[in-house]
C-alpha cells in the first residue's frame, strides 16, 4: 500500500464524495455486464477496458475505496 493520506472534510462533503464513487462503481459493473451479455440498458456508458473481468476489477477497487471511507467516516448508504 502506497502513503496514506488523511482528509478532513463536512459529512455533506463525504457524502457526495461517497455518492461519486457509487456512480463509478455502477458504471464499471454495468460495463462488465455489457460485456459478458451485449445488452444495453441505459442511460449508462460503456467504460473502455479489454474485457468483463477486468471492469469488474474496477468495479470492486471502487467498492474498496467506498467501504473504507465508510467505515472510517461513519457515512455511508
Amino acid at each position: 500500500m502506497g502513503k496514506m493520506a488523511v482528509l478532513k472534510l463536512p459529512r455533506i462533503d463525504v457524502g457526495q464524495v461517497l455518492d461519486a464513487l457509487y456512480e463509478r462503481k455502477e458504471q464499471w459493473e454495468y460495463t462488465a455486464e455489457y460485456l459478458d451479455t451485449g445488452i444495453i440498458r441505459e442511460p449508462y456508458v460503456i467504460e473502455e477496458c479489454s474485457d468483463s473481468k477486468e471492469a469488474m476489477n474496477i468495479a470492486e477497487s471502487y467498492g474498496k475505496i467506498i467501504r473504507t471511507i465508510e467505515e472510517q467516516s461513519g457515512v455511508g448508504s
